[in-house]
């Protein structure tokens, strides 16, 4: 069927005089293998279709012979997982915009950057609804990138658009500066060059992951390949095993030679009419006999590699297991243990990226210079643990760090009269104090020495 498509294709693109275009970091690699799809889904791909683009595209092959592109690693329930826990934590975090003037840090209410990054980058989605995409471009194909819109004469960030990642091409210039360069190829467009440039405002937000030359990251689906093929490839097994009626591949062995080449074919075709039947059982006779090939389900251990492919897919992502709903390995002791490593070794990575891009890429010079930043609010990450987090709102009103109202504020209460006070605990004093004229002397008392 698809070599109808490919074809009928084809030949629309030649009429359409459409010329072959880099579709991915690994272009030259995949057009040397796949040279047609290359060309036809070139087309597609610059114009949103990016659906009939994987279908065409496939993606790169992997040594167990499956296609392995996003499109079909998302059908990973693991790689969604992975993928969802990544973008959806960084989507629900505040991206706060500060300032700090002198020693004092407070949010810049009333910017128009904090007001899109609080509530809607656009009129067209939510700031949860922004981050996690841009993190989810960035989690899978190592690169996220949204269009800034800016404010004549000032400059300031207004709204953000996200750009597909296949549509962008960070490069070098060719001569001069070699300044870092992104070429954006959309909806059949001219292409659009935006160039970096020292002390002036950027119009491209570059999220990056892992990657080698820093102009761009890493893939995670093109360099997981291999352990997502071998996924791929059991589910496809585990399908067909169960789509034949769970029978194993079998064979007849006929006791004697055929008479002629037609009393051969003629046995093939009747016996592959109830063969391709997987819930009819095979009726031996003649002296037929039965013949078992491959192995069965139990004996390949299929059910023992599906399960070892999950923790193999989560060291690609950097995530634990239990957080993608394999419990096999957890313990009472160990679950709070592994959800507070995900925050610090692999949510506080992306989470830092997400600052440090913001800072690098939004920001003007001007809005650098008067202490602008951006800062990520993690209390929502106590939401649902409501005995950590008033034991941590007690532990901050006795030390005096905040104030009853900053509390209640945290919480999403009101002020009450009186709550701008800060409190601390006056039963602890140095020891000097207590050794004054008017105190008698403290005796300390080391193991088992007494008065």
């Amino acid at each position: 069927m698809f070599e109808g498509i490919k074809g009928a294709v084809k030949d629309l693109i030649v009429r359409m005089g459409q010329e072959e275009q880099p579709l991915s970091l690994f272009s030259e690699a995949k057009a040397a293998a796949f040279s047609f799809d290359t060309v036809s889904a070139g087309w597609y791909a610059r114009n949103g279709y990016y659906g009939i683009y994987s279908a065409l595209s496939g993606g790169l092959p992997a040594w167990s012979g499956e296609p392995v592109s996003t499109e079909t690693a998302m059908g990973l329930s693991t790689v969604w997982a992975c993928n969802k826990v990544i973008s959806e934590s960084i989507g629900f975090l505040a991206l706060n915009m500060m300032r700090q003037v002198g020693q004092e840090k407070q949010p810049a209410v009333g910017h128009p950057t904090y007001n899109a990054m609080k509530n809607a980058p656009s009129p067209e989605m939510t700031s949860q609804n922004f981050t996690e995409l841009l993190s989810s471009h960035c989690v899978l194909q190592g690169n996220g990138f949204a269009k800034i819109v800016r404010r004549s004469g000032t400059g300031t960030a207004m709204e953000f658009y996200p750009i597909q990642p296949q549509m962008v091409f960070p490069d070098r210039e060719k001569t001069g500066q070699k300044r870092l360069v992104y070429v954006v190829k959309e909806n059949n467009q001219p292409d659009q060059t935006y160039t970096v440039q020292r002390d002036k405002p950027q119009d491209i937000l570059h999220i990056r992951g892992l990657g080698w030359d820093g102009m761009r990251g890493y893939s995670v689906i093109t360099m997981a390949r291999q352990s997502l093929g071998t996924a791929i490839a059991q589910e496809r097994n585990v399908a067909n095993f169960y789509a034949k009626g769970g029978r194993v591949p079998y064979a007849l062995k006929h006791p004697s030679k055929f008479k002629d080449d037609n009393d051969a074919e003629r046995f093939s075709a009747n016996w592959l009419k109830a063969y391709s039947d997987p819930h009819k059982p095979p009726i031996l006779e003649s002296g037929l006999e039965y013949v078992k090939l491959g192995l069965t389900a139990a004996d390949s251990q299929l059910i023992e590699s599906r399960e070892f492919t999950i923790p193999e897919i989560c060291r690609w992502f950097s995530v634990f297991p239990t957080l993608v709903g394999d419990l096999s390995h957890a313990t009472f002791s160990n679950i709070e243990s592994l959800a507070e490593q995900f925050v610090r070794f692999t949510l506080m990575t992306w989470l830092t990226r997400w600052e440090q891009e913001m800072w690098r890429c939004v920001l003007t010079p001007e809005e650098k210079g008067q202490g602008y930043f951006f800062r990520h609010d993690l209390s929502a990450l106590l939401r649902a643990d409501f005995q950590t987090r008033m034991a941590g709102y007690a532990q901050m009103l006795q030390m005096g760090k905040n104030s009853i109202n900053e509390v209640r504020a945290m919480e999403g209460e009101n002020p009450i009269d009186g709550g701008d006070e800060h409190y601390v605990q006056v039963n602890l004093a140095p020891v000097q104090n207590m050794q004054g004229a008017n105190a008698p002397a403290v005796r300390i008392r080391v193991g088992s020495d007494k008065k």
